[in-house]
């Protein structure tokens, strides 16, 4: 194995045990060149992987600091955050910043196909994975198929569970888009991230197995942590692999 890709390997490993956690400063590159007992060429080249990968960012005059590990998500499937959280040990957790009636405005009326003005239910949730931001969930749901939901725990218990096992509604399939913003104040400091950084903005409807329009959700997530894997092929067939910090579903 080439020298550098040892030296990437052996920081890699470091990263993902936690002996830097996200934050931390590295040591420098001439006191890692040293640990290692090669070039600072060598080093650079490791840490250059690593920046690439999201591992690490480097900034000039401070260092090189320890970022988050991006988080797998499901692109092509309606599930449950809390779910998919706790099967990679990321310890989930949410808070509701939001949650009331209020008048539908003419995206979500269109969205639901309602007239504008009808009763909806406003729900604002951030999510963490790992004790960190992950995204700002903002649902909208007609609330005629959903009286007393506001009743229910919206913090330790999953939406789409609540909706099945309460509702007898099951989510079968949604259109969604993605696009990136940069992220209002109040966003940015819910997400822990400076408003001048980007986020990706990702816009969901979801649909009952009836074929009914059931939940407008709108989820900002931090651009730091997002990665999308697609496979295209020749004549217009794409699938969708999986991604990285998926819209929190229920």
């Amino acid at each position: 194995m080439p020298l550098h890709q040892q030296v990437y390997a052996a920081l890699s490993s470091d990263l993902t045990t936690g002996r830097w956690a996200p934050g931390d400063r590295l040591p420098t590159e001439r006191e890692l060149a040293a640990d290692f007992g090669c070039s600072l060429i060598t080093v650079r080249r490791a840490l250059e992987k690593l920046v690439r990968e999201r591992r690490i960012v480097r900034i000039r005059g401070k260092g090189t600091f320890a970022t988050s590990q991006p988080v797998d998500r499901e692109l092509a499937s309606l599930s449950s955050f809390t779910d998919e959280m706790n099967a990679r040990g990321l310890d989930p957790r949410t808070t509701v910043t939001d949650a009331r009636l209020e008048e539908a405005t003419p995206a979500t009326a269109e969205a639901f196909g309602i007239r504008v003005g009808t009763a909806v239910y406003a729900i604002e949730r951030v999510r963490l994975a790992g004790g960190e931001p992950l995204m700002v969930e903002q649902v909208r749901l007609p609330a005629h198929l959903f009286p007393g939901l506001l009743e229910h725990d919206l913090a330790h218990a999953s939406l789409y569970d609540l909706l099945v096992g309460q509702y007898g509604v099951v989510l079968e399939r949604g259109d969604e888009t993605i696009e990136p913003a940069l992220p209002e104040p109040r966003i940015a400091e819910l997400l822990g991230q400076d408003a001048h950084s980007p986020v990706l903005v990702l816009t969901l409807v979801s649909y009952s197995v009836d074929g009914r329009p059931v939940e407008f959700c709108r989820s900002i997530v931090r651009g730091d942590r997002a990665r999308y894997h697609l496979e295209v092929r020749r004549g217009g067939h794409l699938r969708v692999l999986h991604d990285q910090n998926r819209n929190p579903r229920g």
